[in-house]
């Protein structure tokens, strides 16, 4: 949608200067202020739209990949040293997600007090944005909580005399059931499903909402809710995997502009979108996503774990340390006889590059074989010896923040997952459920179906090849970090992260100043930590807990 992210000015003014109750006394009759803005359907859609702001889009990789064990930033960036363990209350990054979080819920609450103030708008109309503004203030809660645990709820403006300002934490578990009574009662409210490729696509839908209320539901322990809310979505018959009939493309092209939801109406797997759009001038709209995974003449921003790429099955459905078809004897034997999801994600020999220069000099003919380690300024460097493939549009990594793909945010793909794993967690798993989802992921990339019988007979267990079918889904998609606090795997983010066998690169002498491990494998950063409890939740900010001590105590260990 030409963006909803054209966020009206008069809109967002207003959500800052009301909480001046003296604000203007007398309105001016040629300008919009509080007391004449909230008259036409216009007003209450440009007010919604203030909202879209908040669904952080291209930062949402940065954030859940980026303090995860799938991805490592480059350099030190603030949520590489989240996720390292390695920082303190002052950390500024740990403020400003308070700020904005708040900010937005303010946002929310401005709206829901004032939109039936349009008493010339249908009330079927107003009561669709509502809908869409508690989506927001419900998204939002979900990441405070998540970082945070206990955070206060608020449910109105409050002003500088406000008594609230200066209240405490209220439980997590109540800020939880708040917003997911929010989502119950008001996302039929919304239409029930948007078509891809239309004006009004990246606005909320009914299975927006329900998939969101699934995703906090799983995120804290409630599998029930999550079951219903995924099946719900599944019952509409109005998504599905996106699929051309190419098992090689499709999962790869669902993330470039060949898949894209608005723009290609085929797709009807993308649920809710962060929408960009380039082409509009100075309203464009644009990330540098595509560049970072291969910028031609640096390091590259997003560097794969060689843990990621283990983690990928063999197509006989055994993990990589069992198969009998794993070849860990070359660089281009990790990537044979593997899921196919791992070559239309991490770039392996032979796949379309716009890196420059590799690991044997070759740009000739725009087409990857070896990593690069030496900063040369003529290629993509990977200090780990992997690049995402995932997510790269080969026209955008040339130019500097020119890519408008889409940053999809909720998809049909982790809706199935939902489910599988809610049924699991409730003991109810059968053949038939894993047939309904997790198995249609794998048919759209021709790879081995799961199954249950078989499972157990391999000695694998449910529960991870469950977890490990989502990471290999859902990689890229800014998931991981929250996947791993909510199933207490931290000692995962503390662990040594590694590249690739020094043996495997094409110059291996290039490596001999790196450190390695005993079976010669890269060693990228051995510094990280995590101390459980104390890193499952993150500390409070120390300006925030300067501000108001009712806040306190900090969060164990902290």
């Amino acid at each position: 949608m030409n963006k909803i992210l054209y966020i009206i000015c008069a809109a967002l003014f207003l959500f800052t200067a009301a909480c001046n109750d003296d604000f203007l006394e007398r309105p001016p009759l040629d300008e919009l202020t509080d007391a004449n803005f909230w008259q036409t359907e216009q007003h209450v859609r440009d007010a919604a739209n203030a909202g879209y702001t908040g669904l952080v889009g291209k930062d949402m990789i940065n954030m859940g990949e980026g303090m995860s064990d799938n991805v490592m930033w480059y350099q030190l960036t603030s949520w590489r040293q989240i996720g390292s363990g390695l920082y303190g209350s002052d950390l500024s990054l740990l403020n400003s997600r308070w700020e904005t979080g708040y900010r937005e819920i303010r946002r929310a609450n401005y709206f829901l007090e004032n939109y039936n103030r349009a008493v010339n708008v249908a009330e079927e109309k107003r009561e669709r944005y509502a809908a869409e503004v508690k989506f927001h203030r419900a998204y939002q809660y979900w990441l405070l909580t998540t970082f945070f645990g206990d955070v206060p709820l608020i449910t109105k403006t409050l002003t500088m005399d406000s008594p609230e300002l200066y209240a405490g934490r209220d439980q997590r578990s109540k800020v939880i059931d708040f917003i997911l009574d929010d989502l119950e009662s008001s996302y039929r409210d919304l239409p029930a499903f948007i078509e891809p490729a239309s004006k009004d696509f990246g606005r909320i839908s009914q299975a927006a909402s329900l998939a969101l209320m699934a995703r906090i539901a799983m995120q804290n322990d409630r599998y029930d809710v999550a079951e219903r809310a995924a099946k719900r979505v599944m019952d509409m018959g109005t998504y599905s995997l996106y699929t051309t009939g190419k098992p090689n493309q499709d999962y790869f092209d669902l993330f470039t502009f060949a898949g894209r939801a608005s723009r290609n109406s085929k797709n009807r797997e993308v649920i809710l979108a962060y929408v960009y759009n380039f082409d509009l001038g100075n309203a464009g709209t644009r990330h540098n996503l595509s560049r970072e995974l291969q910028v031609p003449d640096q390091e590259v921003r997003l560097q794969p774990t060689r843990d990621l790429v283990d983690s990928y099955l063999c197509i006989d459905g055994l993990p990589f340390n069992k198969s009998p078809l794993a070849d860990s004897s070359s660089y281009a034997g990790i990537f044979v006889n593997r899921d196919p999801r791992l070559k239309q994600s991490v770039m392996h020999p032979g796949a379309l590059w716009y890196g420059g220069a590799d690991g044997d000099h070759d740009v000739a003919l725009n087409e990857f074989h070896y990593p690069k380690f030496t900063n040369d300024k003529k290629g993509a460097v990977s200090l780990t010896g992997f690049y995402v493939r995932k997510y790269v549009e080969p026209s955008k990594v040339s130019f500097v923040s020119q890519d408008d793909n889409d940053i999809v945010l909720i998809r049909y793909g982790e809706v199935l997952l939902i489910y599988a794993e809610a049924m699991m967690k409730q003991n109810k798993l059968t053949q038939d459920v894993l047939d309904q989802t997790v198995n249609l992921l794998r048919d759209r990339v021709g790879m081995i179906r799961m199954n249950l019988m078989e499972l157990q007979a391999n000695g694998l267990d449910i529960e991870t090849e469950l977890r490990r079918e989502r990471r290999v889904e859902l990689f890229m998609e800014g998931l991981r970090w929250f996947d791993i606090i909510r199933w207490r795997e931290g000692h995962r983010l503390g662990a040594v992260v590694k590249g690739i066998k020094r043996s495997w690169a094409f110059r291996p002498a290039e490596l001999s100043n790196r450190k390695v491990d005993q079976w010669d494998n890269i060693i990228f950063d051995d510094t990280r930590v995590f101390n459980d409890p104390k890193n499952y939740l993150w500390s409070l900010p120390f300006t925030q807990m300067e501000r108001n001590p009712n806040l306190l105590p900090n969060n164990p260990g902290w």
